[in-house]
């Protein structure tokens, strides 16, 4: 009985706890640019035009070295509320941590299926919790201009500037419904037609943006 009894309590004993699984030095870069070198080198190589070297980390230091200031007057604060600062810092977390999900998701990454997943989730790291849609036109304008003029002007660019748009569009619309001072209404409906051109005609745009920022 005894043997009985010993044999049983392993048998239904419960497993130990396994220990969690240490991030990878990858992952555990997530938030500084240094993410996108150690993709390079760690995960999948595409080469200094790739995804990660090419677009990903030299976007991530420009972004990075940006400072931005907030609206001053009283209804600005109002129509654009967002911290640009904070929104620069979660961008480039979200960005880090949807790719991420990419390698951790995919059996079979490639340099091509990297570059399509990550310019698809530019649009939603842009419109979280902090939005893009709420900054000041002044930081739009700054974080526009860091973005060169080849790359502004592919496929994959205008794709991501359009989807952006049309979801600033649809947040400030929402915020219209909401909003009970009829004066930050009022501002917030000219705010939305800026971006319902820029959804219509996302290469019209960049290019005005391009060639003429202070009357963009």
């Amino acid at each position: 009985m005894i043997i009985l009894a010993t044999l049983l309590t392993f048998a239904f004993a419960p497993a130990p706890a396994s220990a969690p699984a240490p991030l990878d030095r990858c992952t555990s870069l997530i938030g500084s640019c240094e993410y996108y070198s150690c993709v390079e080198e760690e995960r999948l190589s595409c080469g200094p035009k790739g995804y990660p070297l090419g677009y990903g980390q030299k976007y991530c230091e420009k972004l990075s070295a940006l400072e931005f200031s907030p609206a001053h007057l009283s209804v600005n604060q109002k129509v654009f509320p967002a911290d640009g600062n904070l929104w620069r810092d979660e961008v480039r977390s979200c960005l880090q941590e949807e790719m991420d999900g990419y390698f951790q998701s995919s059996e079979n990454a490639s340099c091509e299926g990297l570059k399509a997943f990550a310019f698809d989730s530019h649009p939603r790291c842009y419109t979280k919790s902090i939005s893009f849609c709420e900054l000041t036109p002044e930081s739009v304008i700054k974080v526009g201009l860091t973005i060169t003029p080849q790359d502004l002007v592919t496929e994959e660019s205008l794709r991501q500037v359009q989807e952006t748009a049309v979801i600033c569009g649809q947040q400030i619309s929402d915020r219209i419904q909401e909003e009970p001072n009829l004066l930050v209404r009022l501002q917030l409906r000219k705010y939305r037609l800026i971006w319902q051109s820029v959804a219509a005609n996302p290469l019209l745009m960049s290019q005005k943006l391009m060639s003429n920022p202070e009357g963009f």
